[in-house]
């Protein structure tokens, strides 16, 4: 017994048990026809390339699903559009698995010593990604990185990481507020109006100036008919009680938390300095792009849960509370939402009817915010 739990204390071996889910989820999803999302990607990319427009009604009719991230993400997806259907999708898989997993295993600091078990409290959220091919699993890791490389002093790395993020789905610029936290704030503001613009120019490769504004307006128009779409979706936005108010004025709304949370920063100014501090807000905001976000999957949150495992392990001495939290948010997040191991219709009676999801990571992240602001 103990070889065996000495076992799961190796990150190599957490990484080549990961290994062979990525590739049995990705197996399973291509043979039988699954694989929509990679599907998505792979068809955008192709049509991009071809100068079709992918932002279109009759490409979800296609597709059932909206593709909602910008013409830079078809020019980066481009490698594996171009490989074989079936060899690109594990292609893509297996990458977004190891660039998540080097990135958690090179963490600094007390969570250097942590990893293993960040990793196994994360496998089955990554192993959801996994077999829905999301994009979500690399934010994540792009998340990860980033604040790696910003400890490192690596800053052009880490700011075009984070622009790579910020430009394909906007989700990653919320971590450029870390920034302040480190040495020249404006020689790396300067990386990032040069990181960005490289991005920005990115589509250009295919139809010019020209072909750039046009797929910029078609994206822009996608994303307006998403938010208008009358999906239902895992975030605080869509909480009975509060959908009414929160979906008629959600820029308004979420605009104000994150003016809440900027505030907050300010006055601990005299922390940034302290490493746990920069992880606190670093969960925090990789947290709160989940709980306020209007298109937010059961998937999406492998990015809330790893900032919240990354605060978490950094204290070896937590509170009963934060352990009933730590444990609630594993069983509600990671292991409901597969079907092995709890029915979808107990599971989307959870989420869906008694919202105890969102509202469960919603208190456990008024209490990260709280505790990462008064040490």
């Amino acid at each position: 017994m103990r070889k065996f739990l000495n076992f799961f204390t190796v990150p190599r071996n957490i990484y080549w048990l990961g290994f062979v889910i990525a590739v049995a989820a990705s197996a399973i999803e291509l043979f039988r026809g699954g694989a929509e999302n990679y599907r998505v990607f792979y068809d955008a990319t192709h049509q991009f390339w071809q100068g079709i427009n992918a932002y279109t009604p009759e490409f979800v009719d296609v597709h059932h699903r909206y593709f909602i991230y910008s013409p830079i993400f078809c020019v980066l997806f481009t490698p594996f559009a171009f490989l074989p259907f079936y060899v690109g999708g594990f292609a893509w898989n297996l990458f977004g698995y190891t660039v998540f997993y080097f990135a958690v295993k090179h963490l600094p600091g007390a969570l250097s010593e942590k990893v293993p078990y960040i990793l196994l409290y994360l496998l089955l959220t990554v192993a959801q990604s996994l077999f829905c091919f999301q994009y979500n699993l690399l934010v994540a890791a792009i998340f990860v990185w980033a604040f790696v490389l910003l400890e490192r002093d690596q800053a052009f790395w880490a700011v075009l990481l984070i622009m790579l993020s910020a430009t394909t789905k906007i989700y990653g610029a919320v971590e450029l507020a870390l920034l302040l936290c480190y040495p020249r704030f404006w020689r790396n503001i300067g990386y990032v109006a040069l990181t960005g613009l490289f991005f920005l120019l990115l589509p250009a490769l295919n139809g010019g100036i020209d072909g750039l504004l046009t797929g910029y307006h078609n994206w822009l128009a996608q994303l307006t008919d998403h938010q208008q779409s009358t999906g239902t979706y895992y975030s605080i936005l869509f909480v009975p009680g509060i959908k009414e108010f929160a979906l008629s004025y959600m820029r308004i709304f979420q605009g104000a938390v994150l003016g809440l949370l900027a505030v907050l920063f300010f006055l601990c100014r005299n922390r940034w300095s302290e490493y746990a501090f920069r992880i606190g807000a670093l969960a925090g905001l990789m947290i709160y792009i989940v709980l306020f976000s209007e298109a937010a999957e059961y998937t999406t949150y492998t990015i809330a849960m790893t900032g919240y495992a990354l605060w978490y392990f950094l204290e070896d001495n937590r509170s009963i509370v934060d352990k009933v939290f730590f444990w609630a948010l594993f069983v509600l997040w990671c292991v409901m939402p597969i079907d092995l191991f709890c029915p979808s219709k107990i599971c989307n009676y959870i989420h869906s009817t008694l919202w105890i999801g969102v509202l469960t990571y919603t208190v456990a992240w008024v209490r990260l915010i709280y505790s990462t602001c008064k040490k």
